[in-house]
């Protein structure tokens, strides 16, 4: 009985790795035809000008706060999209 259960366990978790292995396949191919169909867009403006005045007062926190309200980018794209910013305005200091 206990190899007839090792057996359906191995079985088991090779269709789940299978069945990963082609979700993964899905989600690369979707990534790449997103990636084909928004390359050479323009990012977000910025127009919300309050992004930038944080991030000349040491806010950084604050802005990526108020980037998350403004674009609804998640907690990454914002930090990202800040940092950006703040290489930009660097110079100009």
């Amino acid at each position: 009985m206990l190899i007839y259960a090792i057996v359906f366990i191995a079985f088991f978790s090779f269709y789940i790795l299978q069945k990963l292995h082609g979700i993964e396949r899905r989600l690369a191919r979707q990534q790449s035809m997103l990636e084909q169909l928004t390359e050479g867009l323009p990012g977000p403006a910025v127009d919300d000008d309050s992004i930038r005045l944080l991030i000349i007062q040491g806010e950084t926190v604050k802005a990526v706060k108020r980037a998350r309200e403004v674009f609804g980018f998640s907690l990454l794209e914002a930090k990202q999209y800040v940092d950006q910013l703040q290489e930009e305005i660097g110079p100009q200091q």
